[in-house]
This record gives C-alpha cells, structure tokens and sequence, in this order.
C-alpha cells in the first residue's frame, strides 16, 4: 500500500512540476463592452481503497446471499474536469455556459463512489456484482454543466440570472469542488442536490434574482437569492408545482464578496477576517412523486487570518399523501483549516472535514441509517487553488441501510486520496 501511494504521489507531484498554468484564462476583447474568456479546470486523482465488501447476489426479499471481501486496490481518474467559457455582452449582461467530463476511469470499486451519489445499488439479479449506478461507467459522457445569463438591474443590489445553474440553497452545493479544502466534497453537497433536482449536478433550468450589500463603515453585509425552477425529474403527468428556493446570507467584518456573483470561496489565504452565517430554505408543492418536498437548513463560513472553520446542516423533508410514508434526512458537516506560508511563498494546510448522513426511516432511496465520513488530510497551494496538491485520508463508517452499506453484509470502504488540481 505504502508503494502505491509513494509512486502515486511521486507521479502527480512530477507532473505539477512539467505543468505550468497561466493565473488567468485568455481573454478576448471586441469592443461595446463584449469580453469573451476561456477557461480549463481538471484535477487528476490517484485512490487506494483498503477494506471494501461487496455484496454480489441478492434474493427475492432484497437480502444478501453473497458477498466479496475486494482486495485493496489503487485507482487514477480525473475526478472533475471543466471546459468552459464566460464573458459580457455587454457591461450589464454577463454569461458563462461550461461543460463537464467527470469521474473518467473511476473504478466503482473504488471507496469515494459511495460518497458521490445518492441513489441505491443496481439490484439487477443477472449482474455478477452489485454497483453504483450514475458514475461515468464507459468514460464517454461530455454534458453541460451550467448556461446561464445574469442581468444587472442594478450593479450588486439586484442581479436577475436565467438558465440552467444551480439553485441557491446549501453552501457545499453552491460551491465549487475545486474551492472545498477536503479530498471529496462532503455529504452536504451530494444529498441535498439529489432530494431537490434529483441529479448528482444538482442544476436545473429557472430564474434566479439576488444581490449583495456591504456596508464597509459598519463591517457587515448581506446577500440574497431567490429562485424559481422547474424540477422535470419529478413526474409531472397530473401534478405540476416548481421548485421554490431561498438563501439569505449575512456577513459580519470583511465581506465574503465584493461583488455580486453565484460562487463562493472557503480558503481566503488569509486576506479575509470576517464570518458569514446563511439559512436556507426549499420548498416544492405537490407533484406525481409527493405531496411536497422541503429543505431548511443553516451554513456557517468564518476566517480569521490564516484559520478557516466551514460548516453547513440540512434537514431533507418529504411528505407523501399516505402519511405513514413521510421522512425527514439529516445531513451536516463541520471542517477547518490552517495555512502554513512556506519560505518559497506557498502554502500548507492541514485540513480536517467531518461529515454525516442520518436517514429518515423511509426514507428513498437513500436508506434508513447513517453514513459517516472522516476526512483528514494536507493540501500545498502551489498557485493558490489554480494548482493545488493533497493527499488526504478518508475512514468511512455507517450502519444499514444507507450509502455505506445496502445490506448489512457490504462496507464502502476507506481510501488514500492524493490529487493534483490544475485550473487555467
């Protein structure tokens, strides 16, 4: 295992010193306003997964019959890769539209596919082996990420945005997998999306309207989102209701945003002291699927200097119209950090991520027990988050039924992660 991961580390870190991304995508200017960028972001992973059980035969009451023991094993994929392009139209119409080509060469036996989706295992009985379903199997899937177009009513204060993004609830899910500072995104980002839009991306098509305020003198602000969207993964046939989202955020010192936009940060290196506390709110009416579909929850951001402490909790509610079918999810995370300014001007961080899933008893698909994750770990910002390396460790615990395992038999796993993050 010490071997794998050596070479692993050994191979990205070799590779970081070949590469040499510019700090800003090309730029192109054509007059009126009109700006058009070009932008890459990729990070190449290596994963050694220690003590999987698989289940690989399941009978007619969906109970277990057989199950493997896999054998620790390394996997190298790109876990998250973006092509993309933004720009203005003009000074008070801007756009981005980007696509994505996720998980390439990911192995489902690899430990972190259980944390990236929410969905139950492939229960086909004629399958050798029980899988996880939505994960990029055949390497072939190019599919848009976001496309979308802000329009500033008024420069911060009122910014009206249409197409295809992610709603504005949940602080994990509105953030970047290239900003978080643990390996993997933490559950607070996967579950939540999935309960709302029913997608792993999380986006959906709708309207978005926000702003921001600073007040510099005072030290405090406030930023807010409300949106409408059109969730189609619900069936619709007989009932139709949209999807009806809140996020109202206030920050107190520095600001967490100068300017208005829809992505957020975590690690500041430092250039920020200042603490920003969010609730967010949900809500879909009736629909083919349920009677109705709710999300509260509150997140936290604060920096001090070179410390950055994150933390987010959802409650997940559905109610259907056979009572007896209700449930309510609880998902939360809590994660810090520490920069460390080495002698050549770059930085080291020790960072730690808790986070948690408890179930509701009936609740679907993802269970009714409790998926656990500790993730702990070094990330050494070369280029700040334009070229990052980490490796982290994360230990992996639950009960069934739930993402970590099915039927009782099974166990995702725990897994060395070591990345190499480059973004131009």
């Amino acid at each position: 295992m010490r071997k794998v991961v050596l070479s692993t580390a050994v191979g990205l870190a070799a590779t970081t010193l070949l590469a040499n991304p510019s700090q800003a995508a090309p730029k192109f200017y054509f007059g009126d306003g009109k700006e058009l960028e070009i932008f890459f972001m990729n990070q190449l992973w290596g994963v050694y997964t220690m003590d999987r059980v698989e289940c690989t035969a399941i009978d007619n009451t969906g109970k277990c019959t057989n199950f493997t023991s896999e054998k620790n094993r390394a996997d190298f994929l790109l876990r998250r890769s973006r092509v993309g392009f933004q720009g203005k139209i003009n000074e008070d119409l801007s756009w981005r539209v980007w696509f994505a080509y996720d998980n390439v060469g990911l192995d489902s036996h690899t430990a972190l596919a259980q944390s990236q989706t929410a969905q139950s295992p492939n229960k086909s009985k004629t399958s050798k082996s029980i899988g996880l379903v939505g994960l990029n199997s055949n390497n072939q899937q190019f599919y848009l990420w976001d496309a979308f177009f802000t329009y500033a009513l008024h420069k911060n204060w009122a910014n009206i945005t249409v197409g295809y993004f992610r709603p504005q609830v949940g602080r994990e899910s509105i953030t970047a997998g290239f900003e978080v500072t643990s390996f993997e995104k933490a559950l607070t980002n996967f579950y939540p999306r999935q309960h709302l839009v029913k997608t792993g991306p999380g986006r959906e098509t709708g309207i978005n309207i926000g702003g921001l305020y600073n007040d510099e003198k005072a030290k405090w602000g406030i930023n807010y989102n409300f949106g409408v969207f059109n969730t189609d993964k619900y069936k619709t046939d007989k009932n139709w209701n949209p999807l009806l989202t809140a996020r109202v955020a206030l920050s107190l010192g520095d600001p967490e945003m100068k300017k208005y936009g829809m992505g957020y940060k975590v690690n500041y290196f430092g250039k920020r002291n200042g603490a920003t506390v969010a609730i967010n709110y949900a809500y879909q009416g009736k629909t083919d699927d349920f009677k109705s579909n709710q999300l509260l929850g509150f997140d936290i951001l604060a920096n001090y200097k070179d410390f950055t402490f994150n933390a987010e909790y959802d409650e997940l509610k559905r109610n259907f119209d056979n009572s007896a079918l209700n449930y309510k999810d609880k998902v939360w995370h809590i994660r810090a950090g520490y920069n460390f300014t080495l002698p050549n001007k770059t930085i080291l961080e020790p960072a730690i991520t808790y986070s948690e899933l408890k179930a509701g008893g009936n609740s679907s698909p993802n269970g009714d027990g409790k998926f656990k994750v500790t993730d702990i770990g070094l990330n050494w910002y070369i280029k700040g988050n334009n070229m990052k390396l980490n490796i982290h460790y994360a230990n992996q615990d639950g009960s069934s039924k739930s993402p970590y395992s099915w039927y009782g038999t099974d166990k995702a796993g725990d897994y060395i992660g070591v990345g190499l993050q480059l973004i131009f």
